[in-house]
């Protein structure tokens, strides 16, 4: 249920009336216009990693490979 004063009941009825919508139908397209579309929330990760390789999706889609360097001390 949502209370309002009574004038703006009477625009309401009058807007609706004249719109051929009903009041509720009135009442949730105001609140869309007023809230928007809801956005779906992005990944918490998104954007959180860097490469330094900018090419890493057109890299995978060729199935390219390059092992890491070898790290200095430690014997395979």
């Amino acid at each position: 249920m949502i209370q309002a004063d009574e004038e703006l009941l009477r625009r309401a009825r009058r807007t609706a009336a004249r719109r051929g919508v009903s009041i509720a139908q009135l009442v949730r397209e105001a609140l869309e216009r007023e809230l928007g579309p809801e956005r779906q929330p992005q990944p918490l990760s998104t954007g959180m990693f860097r490469s330094k390789t900018g090419d890493l999706s057109e890299r995978a889609s060729r199935d390219e490979y390059e092992p890491d360097p070898p790290v200095s001390g430690i014997s395979e």
